[in-house]
């Protein structure tokens, strides 16, 4: 019998049930219900979700159970997106909703629920699609932008802009479309010009998804091909043209939806006609799926999705690399940095334990750890952290960006355990990993203090209880060896074993 895996999700606007299996060409969904429920117009409205909703989402939630055991499902994820994680009581809805229905439910960050959105996504498209595209995924409350480039993620940002934050924002101007659609439009003119920052040129391509997008899709008559909805550029700016001048009731009426969704459905209408504007092609493409169909692929087809992970990891290096342009202009250092950390990464696997996921945060850290500087040199290491805590870099969510920032705030002088700030405001689990990688990255950076490519070649191997740097060169590492020796203690105390910095002459 194959392995069958349902995934219950709580989105803003519904429950959704997918229950799918392994099939030859991806992931057959054997079950596909959604039943509305607008938690996130209470998490807006008042903050908080009510217990009103709160029962009908564990009834909803028990029915799921009861389809899934139906099918033989013994394995049940339950996630929830952004009603449940902006809400000042999540931790007391996450609680009971575990007693009441007896799954224990994983929040997905802001961040996580666009990785998992943008990968599946990435992985739809074929390589046209990937020479010039603008992908936009619109949740609840936020969306992501990303521009492909030749086949690779080139610049991409998260914004706290979405339909049902918009809806309840002006809700008191609704009934007057007019003026409705007009402080929408002023509004988002700050979002249009944060976009215009790293799109120089029209993309060809535009792809778009979020809660709304199928109810647009229906209403703009879009093909479907191969699982996707290809909607017309001209159909989409007509239906745009059209409900611009209609209230929510008249839209529900006029294309058979609710009223819930109608409200929902104009500011995201006009969110992406914003968009739009910054592609030329004659279609927009929207692939059919939710975060419940990227867990699926995860979960079904793990060589697959390790695969793409992998080459999401790449994208994430280019979106760091893009950043650091942006700060600073020292490349050839950073990429010796890094060359040299991660040579140290690999050496020290047994000493350390940890795996590809870390390799990439020290990856990404070396990169990004001098970007204060651009602020301040004196306090740059402080600086750097609270920059990267703020930035959007493709394919990292909020914890790991937190990593990435201690890891950098600790490059220089400042040991962890030294540091009343950062380091007790990490749990225990964090704070190891991050010495780790900080202890790795401080070796790096001391190899280099120079700032001046000066050797052929740094070989770095383990020989019993000690790592041996040797690095190769005719000039004179008197600097490098005082930087070494001055920064190897936060190694030495995390690993347990000396470390040695060599030179090898060479002519």
């Amino acid at each position: 019998m194959k392995k069958c895996i349902a995934v219950i999700e709580i989105a803003s606007n519904e429950l959704r049930l997918k229950i799918g299996e392994k099939g030859q060409e991806g992931v057959k969904i054997l079950e596909a219900i959604s039943n509305p429920l607008a938690l996130g117009r209470d998490t807006f409205h008042s903050g908080m979700i009510s217990f009103d909703s709160l029962e009908k989402a564990a009834d909803i939630i028990n029915g799921y159970k009861a389809v899934a055991k139906d099918y033989g499902v013994k394995d049940i994820i339950a996630v929830a997106t952004t009603a449940v994680r902006e809400s000042k009581n999540k931790d007391f809805v996450l609680d009971q909703l575990k007693v009441k229905t007896g799954l224990d439910l994983r929040v997905i960050d802001d961040t996580q629920e666009k990785i998992y959105i943008n990968k599946i996504t990435t992985a739809t498209l074929g390589q046209e699609e990937m020479n010039s595209t603008l992908i936009a995924h619109l949740g609840s409350g936020n969306i992501s932008i990303y521009v492909l480039k030749d086949g690779n993620v080139v610049g991409g940002q998260n914004i706290r802009i979405g339909a049902l934050r918009i809806s309840e924002l002006f809700d008191d101007y609704r009934e007057n479309t007019a003026s409705y659609v007009q402080i929408i439009k002023e509004y988002l003119v700050p979002f249009q010009d944060a976009i215009s920052n790293f799109i120089s040129e029209k993309l060809q391509n535009f792809v778009i998804s979020g809660n709304e997008i199928e109810t647009i899709s229906r209403i703009c008559k879009a093909k479907i091909k191969n699982g996707t909805n290809i909607i017309s550029r001209d159909s989409f700016m007509e239906v745009y043209k059209s409900i611009k001048e209609l209230t929510p009731e008249e839209i529900a009426d006029k294309y058979d939806i609710s009223v819930d969704k109608a409200e929902n459905i104009l500011p995201a209408i006009i969110i992406y006609s914003r968009l739009v504007k910054f592609t030329s092609g004659k279609n927009i493409i929207s692939p059919i799926l939710t975060v419940g169909d990227a867990i699926l692929y995860e979960e079904l087809f793990t060589d697959r999705a390790k695969a793409l992970a992998k080459i999401y990891n790449e994208y994430s290096i280019i979106s760091a690399k893009n950043i650091e342009s942006r700060f600073r202009h020292d490349r050839e250092y950073s990429d010796a940095v890094s060359e040299t950390a991660l040579k140290i990464f690999d050496k020290m696997k047994k000493f350390h334990g940890l795996g590809g996921r870390e390799r990439l945060l020290l990856h990404i850290a070396s990169i990004l750890e001098d970007i204060g500087k651009a602020v301040n040199i004196r306090d740059h290491d402080r600086l750097s952290y609270h920059m990267i805590k703020g930035l959007d870099i493709v394919g990292i969510n909020e914890e790991e960006k937190h990593a990435i920032a201690a890891i950098a705030y600790y490059h220089d002088d400042v040991l962890p355990y030294e540091d009343n700030g950062v380091y007790n405001n990490m749990d225990v689990e964090e704070r190891v990993m991050v010495c780790k990688l900080s202890a790795i990255l401080k070796l790096a950076n001391s190899v280099h203090s120079s700032h001046n490519r000066k050797f052929d070649d740094v070989n770095v191997k383990v020989s019993g209880n000690q790592l041996i740097i040797t690095v190769s060169t005719y000039k004179n590492i008197d600097l490098e060896k005082w930087s070494f020796n001055k920064n190897k203690q936060l190694f030495e105390d995390v690993y347990g074993i000396k470390t040695v910095l060599n030179k090898r002459s060479v002519m």
